[in-house]
């Protein structure tokens, strides 16, 4: 045994077979795409049998009944369905192929071969193989069982020998090989080959499989339309899946044939250390001849049975053929083992760089080119064992008999010698056409397609001169040269054009041509150039071609008619067999394409039928042709002989019986036309080859006897064809449709445009179906946060972020308690509680921390009549009915009768100010209005822009500031909260927290806001005042200093220096809704400011946006308020009874009105008959006020009530109405007032205005009608 193992190299560098870098990167990306993939596919079948589990579970413990009880059950139905479709791709067992004509052999039997086997199966360190297999292919390859099973269990592996890849190679040859397989054992990543085909399985049972769901589909969606429906929607989710998991699994393999092309090399690299690197270089480069010689063997044993003498040793035949073509070839070398160099072996190179690399992204196996640049990167020298590789088999003629015999379905009972069949080869490898003389003119190539009459194969020959002389000039080395550059460039143009449409691909986009690469943008002009090469080359042997046909014809002339008529009838059937073979092949081939193209997206519409059967017409007229014109075909007696027939109908099988194709016939009819194509084109092929044998016979027969003198017998007949028949020259073939259309791309995928649509169509679907589906059977829950600021709410683990006064939707199980929370986005708990839910599937509302009051309203279409709407107050929990959610309903319906319909809505009031959302909880308790206070000053955030003022209100319900206290406790330096803990605290207490402040500042006295606090707690007015504008001076972009510091200047009347800070200040959120107004007033009282830059301050504020709203009357329509109109223009009789329906309007209206130029003593009487308590705000107390004081009625209540509505500014308001009522002048009364805000000098002026009326300095009249909205001041001319 020992002399049968070769020997292997004598060292192999260190780590010579370690994996590479891109073979770790790759097994990586195949390890997760398949990983991806399985998760995804086990991730949707889990969901569809959860949900179906989920949904009857519901149903049977009574959560999901009601109303949608039987869409319930439908959906869970469904989803039962589509979770065993898709469970059913994962019960297969693979068995792994073993061909019939395959022979196992055993140890016993092959004892050598085994023990080499396993020799070198250790040796590569890899398991020794389970089962070794005899096929008759040139080939060797490993296969293994496959099941779902073996995505954790490997698979034992079995070894496939080719005997035709054993007839061929040497000994050191075939161990490389081996080798090279063995290496595949040993790859722990074959594994994931292993997975990978697992998956494979998986896809195509779900992508391609049909079985008895989809004919139950098929039933459903034909019944009646009531039932339909579901079958039709059904069968739109199965292709939705099967498209999803079909182009999933291409990325799939997409990254296991890269990974496969790295295990090639790996194994490349195996073989190599232990054969060297040039036995597996010699072994590829001697299959190629292998394998065609393999096909010609078939070929041949194919022609011998059908004739009688079947091939008892096939392996012969291919051993023969090799042989033979190196003569035909005129290539000694050709399936020989490549001669090594002595020096420099590492740089000889066996294979040459393609002209088109194989794409990388789709090949499995690399290039021969890349591979032999992989095995001698690093060079290991080893001698190479020629010795045949048969030698490793016992009995290797009876192997080789017994897989010949295997090959055939029906053996027969005797066999032709072996001896006998070589001969008949050898007599078909002797023919004319292979001869060596003729520098390969008839090998591969026709002389007679380029021309459409038989006439113009003799013209432009030229001849003159010596006829002999010129004969014997025929077929130079010369023509040889033209013969092989045409067929180079001819195969480089066939490859760019092949490239051009799209048959080919090239690495990267760009291919390899003449030693550059290519853009395929740039092919057209490639070809172009490429062609101007070719013609003249192609002319040449064209004029070649025509002057053999035209020297012999004139020497066939000399001889007589005879020889004439047999020359030009010898050609007639000779250009007749082979155009009649091009179109039959050329019409074949148009009938493959459409075939491809119309059962691409697995349907055949009417329009493709219709385009399948014309194409298949082509072929039935093509060999219709044929049959019809079999009697006007005349075979002579060479041609008869070397077809084995008498007559040329005699070679077509009789009678011609395809009929033409139609709709109806069009399934039977593609399954026989193949046998019919087959058939006939076999035949013009042996016409052709005999009319082409007999011609070149009789022109060598001709030029013989015209050099001898010597005349013997004339042919008795000539052979002749039919007069018209179709001819097709070359590049004028049938126009193939090389791409897919629209539709067919889409239903394919093919390219990126279509399969994203697909996927996102398909995806769409998929999605919508898992949104449906999840959204069945399950609670949903609007979620509404009506804080002024971001928290993320988690029910039953289903957790939602929402921004300040956003809305969003979850959907949880179906239970009867809900566990809900709600934190801060800095993870302080806003709330945690259990929400009860009553029965079924309800529809819930979550108000977090009932921070919003909810109102459910009606909107009305057409003349349904109006509902007056619901003010739920601020609940936080609740179910609702309600059609339209937190969400607008639409501005018009359809309603079949026209009567015109409804939309219940529920809406949320938030993101206003504290005075409309309290407005909301009107007829509701006041604990109602004080939890809702509470719960806004405690949760929004410091930069809100109702903050101020929800900490303000709080301190009527929390006068110990614990409010504030909790925020400071979360934030110790918000400044909104350290400016309210200022507020809060009286006497000995303040002294305490502006001690604390002033410490705070001390300890970072470039800290801004803190020292805009520290500020604050200045007890001197003016001190303070000047210490605001120096803060601000030193710190300008300090917004509480820049605010702080505007309205000092307001108030001392620096307007000019006032405004730009104040604007600058309103344009932050969370002061603007208390600036605006004073803005406002400012720019009112500024001649330069127009009322539009007045106007879009309303933006910022909503009390300012109410104002001038009450002043326009916008809005105010019909309703009590639209007496602030008629007031501001001096209707007061009209005011009155507008706002007579609101008592408590009415009485603030009448204190005004009273107060107004113009106003009845009536008025008057009336208002002041008043209580106290009536009407009355900061406003309307010194309207009352003065009033009283210009009537001489008794003031007391009324000036307490003055003095009680300002703490601040009330003081210096009384002040200045005691010096007016005193008689002072203007200039005594404003020193007086002092430095006070815009809103206390405009009620100031307005007293003054009704102290003195028409005495009253117009410059006070006219400031405290600006200073003042309509809706704060009486009517003043």
């Amino acid at each position: 045994m020992e002399s049968l193992y070769p020997a292997g190299p004598a060292s192999v560098p260190a780590g010579f077979t370690s994996p590479s870098k891109n073979y770790r990167r790759h097994a990586w990306f195949a390890m997760l795409g398949l990983l991806g993939f399985m998760l995804g596919y086990l991730g949707l079948l889990g969901w569809f049998a959860w949900t179906s589990y989920r949904l009857v579970a519901g149903l049977l413990a009574g959560t999901g009944g009601g109303d949608d009880a039987l869409v319930t059950l439908g959906a869970a139905l469904c989803a039962a369905f589509l979770a065993f479709f898709m469970l059913k791709a994962l019960v297969f067992n693979k068995r792994a192929k073993v061909s019939s004509q395959d022979m196992e052999l055993k140890p016993q039997e092959q004892p050598e071969l085994f023990e080499f086997l396993y020799r070198l199966a250790d040796e590569a360190r890899a398991p020794r193989p389970h089962r070794v297999y005899l096929s008759a292919n040139v080939n060797a390859g490993v296969f293994y069982d496959l099941s779902l099973a073996n995505l954790i269990l490997p698979s034992k592996k079995n070894l496939e020998i080719g005997l035709g890849l054993v007839n061929v190679l040497n000994l050191g040859e075939l161990k490389a090989v081996l080798a090279h397989e063995f290496g595949h054992f040993a790859q722990r990543t074959m594994a994931v080959g292993r997975w990978v085909y697992v998956a494979q399985q998986i896809a195509s049972h779900i992508v391609a499989k049909r079985d008895a769901l989809d004919t139950f589909l098929a039933t459903l969606s034909r019944v009646d339309f009531r039932i339909a429906w579901i079958g039709w929607i059904l069968s739109l989710i199965v292709w939705s899946i099967r498209s999803l998991v079909e182009i999933a699994f291409r990325a799939v393999v997409m990254a296991q044939r890269a990974l496969s092309r790295e295990m090639e090399y790996q194994a490349d690299l195996v073989s190599a250390s232990l054969t060297g690197s040039d036995a597996l270089v010699h072994a590829l480069h001697r299959l190629g001849a292998a394998d065609a010689a393999w096909g010609r063997a078939l070929q041949f044993a194919n022609s011998e049975f059908q004739q009688g003498r079947p091939v008892k040793d096939l392996f012969a035949v291919q051993t023969r053929i090799i042989e033979r073509l190196r003569t035909v070839l005129a290539d000694p070398a050709y399936g020989q083992s490549p001669t090594v160099p002595q020096d420099r072996k590492d740089s000889h190179r066996v294979f040459q760089a393609e002209l088109v690399q194989p794409p990388q992204m789709w090949s499995t196996h690399p290039s021969s080119t890349a591979r032999e640049e992989n095995l001698k990167q690093v060079y290991v020298s080893c001698p190479i064992d020629e010795r045949p590789a048969l030698c490793l088999v016992r009995d290797a003629q009876s192997l080789k008999e017994q897989v010949t015999l295997r090959m055939m379905s029906n053996p027969p009972a005797e066999f032709a010698p072996t001896e006998e069949s070589l001969r008949r080869l050898d007599e078909e490898y002797a023919a004319l056409s292979f001869s060596p003389r003729y520098r390969g003119s008839y090998l591969g190539r026709s002389f007679v397609r380029k021309h459409a009459r038989v006439g113009d194969l003799f013209t432009g020959t030229g001849i003159g001169g010596d006829l002999l002389a010129q004969l014997d000039g025929l077929y130079p080395e010369t023509h040889g040269e033209d013969i092989e550059k045409l067929r180079d460039l001819e195969q480089q143009r066939a490859t760019l054009e092949a490239v051009r449409l799209g048959a080919l691909q090239a690495e990267g986009g760009m291919l390899h041509w003449r030693g550059a690469q290519v853009s395929r943008k740039s092919l057209p002009s490639v070809i172009a150039e490429l062609e101007s090469e070719l013609e003249p080359v192609r002319q040449a042997v064209l004029a070649h071609d025509q002057r053999c046909r035209g020297l012999h014809l004139a020497a066939a002339e000399k001889l007589g008619p005879a020889w004439v008529a047999a020359l030009r009838g010898q050609v007639h059937v000779l250009h007749y067999a082979e155009h009649a073979h091009a179109d039959i092949s050329d019409a074949h081939s148009l009938l493959g394409n459409t075939y491809a193209i119309v059962t691409a997206d697995g349907r055949v519409s009417k329009g493709e039928l219709r385009k399948l059967v014309a194409a298949c017409n082509q072929v039935q007229a093509g060999l219709q042709a044929v049959y019809d014109q079999a009697g006007q075909v005349v075979v002579d007696a060479p041609m008869a002989a070397k077809l084995g027939v008498a007559t040329w109908p005699e070679m077509l099988e009789q009678p011609f019986s395809l009929p033409r194709a139609s709709e109806e016939n069009i399934n039977s009819w593609i399954k026989a036309v193949d046998s019919w194509t087959q058939a006939t084109l076999g035949a013009l092929s042996a016409l052709r080859h005999a009319a082409l044998e007999s011609l070149l016979a009789t022109e060598d027969e001709v030029a013989r006897q015209l050099r001898s003198d010597a005349r013997e017998a004339e042919p008795a007949q000539a052979a002749s064809a039919p007069g018209e028949y179709i001819t097709l020259l070359p590049g004028k073939g049938r126009q193939l449709q090389h791409k897919l259309g629209w539709w067919d791309k889409f239903q394919t995928a093919d390219g990126f445009f279509p399969g994203a649509a697909r996927v996102v169509v398909a995806g769409g679907i998929v999605g919508s179906v898992l949104l449906l589906g999840g959204a069945v059977g399950l609670s949903k829950v609007n979620v509404y946060n009506g804080l002024a600021r971001q928290v993320t709410v988690e029910i039953d683990g289903q957790s939602l972020s929402l921004q300040p006064f956003g809305t969003g939707v979850l959907s949880v199980p179906n239970q009867n308690v809900h566990k809900v929370e709600t934190k801060t986005s800095d993870g302080a708990v806003v709330e945690s509680f259990d929400g009860d839910a009553p029965p079924g599937a309800p529809h819930l509302v979550y108000n977090i921390a009932a921070a919003a009051p909810l109102i459910e309203w009606t909107a009305n279409y057409g003349s349904a009549p109006v509902v007056p709407e619901q003010r739920l107050g601020a609940q936080r929990w609740i179910e609702t009915h309600a059609e339209y959610v937190f969400a607008e309903p639409p501005e018009s319906i359809k309603t079949k009768s026209g009567d015109g319909g409804t939309r219940s809505v529920l809406s949320g009031f938030s993101n206003a100010s504290p005075s409309h959302m309290l407005s909301a909880l009107k007829g509701q308790e006041a604990k109602d209005a004080a939890a809702l206070i509470a719960v806004h000053a405690k949760w929004d955030a410091a930069d809100s822009r109702h903050l101020g003022e929800w900490l303000w209100r709080a301190r009527e319900h929390d006068p110990e500031g614990k409010i504030v206290a909790e925020r400071l406790k979360r934030n110790p330096t918000e400044i909104v909260s350290l400016r309210m803990e200022q507020e809060y605290a009286k006497g000995a207490e303040h002294d305490a927290v502006c001690a604390r402040h002033r410490a705070l500042a001390a300890k970072t006295p470039d800290a801004a806001p803190i020292n805009y606090i520290a500020m604050r707690c200045i007890a001197d007015p003016k001190a303070r005042d000047d210490a605001f504008v120096a803060g601000h001076l030193r710190w300008p972009k300090e917004p509480w200093l820049t605010m702080a510091a505007g309205y000092v200047y307001a108030e001392r009347g620096l307007w000019d220096q006032a405004l730009p800070l104040m604007e600058q200040s309103s344009l932050i959120p969370e002061f603007a809704e208390g600036i605006a107004p004073d803005l406002a007033r400012l720019k009112r009282s500024m001649p330069q400011v127009s009322p539009s830059q007045v106007a879009a301050l309303a933006q910022r504020s909503s009390y300012l946006a109410n104002m001038l709203a009450l002043e326009t009357g916008e809005g105010t329509n019909g309703t009590p308020f639209a007496a602030y109109r008629y007031l501001g223009a001096g209707d007061l009789p009209s005011a009155l009874g507008m706002a007579a329906s609101d008592d408590e309007l009415s009485q603030r209206v009448l204190r005004l009105a009273a107060a107004s130029d113009g106003a009845t003593q009536d008025m008057v009487d009336r208002m002041l008959a008043l209580p106290v308590s009536s009407g009355i705000d900061e406003l309307t107390a010194w309207t009352s006020l003065a009033v009283a004081t210009r009537e001489h009625r008794n003031t007391t209540a009324l000036r307490e009530a003055a003095l009680a509505s300002d703490p601040e500014e009330a003081a210096a308001i009384a002040k200045f109405f005691d010096a007016v009522r005193s008689g002072a002048g203007r200039a005594e009364a404003e020193t007086v007032l002092g430095d006070v805000s815009l809103r206390a000098r405009g009620i100031a002026y307005s007293t003054a205005v009704i102290l003195k009326g028409t005495q009253c300095p117009e410059a006070w009249r006219d400031s405290a009608k600006k200073l003042l909205f309509s809706a704060e001041r009486p009517y003043f001319s």
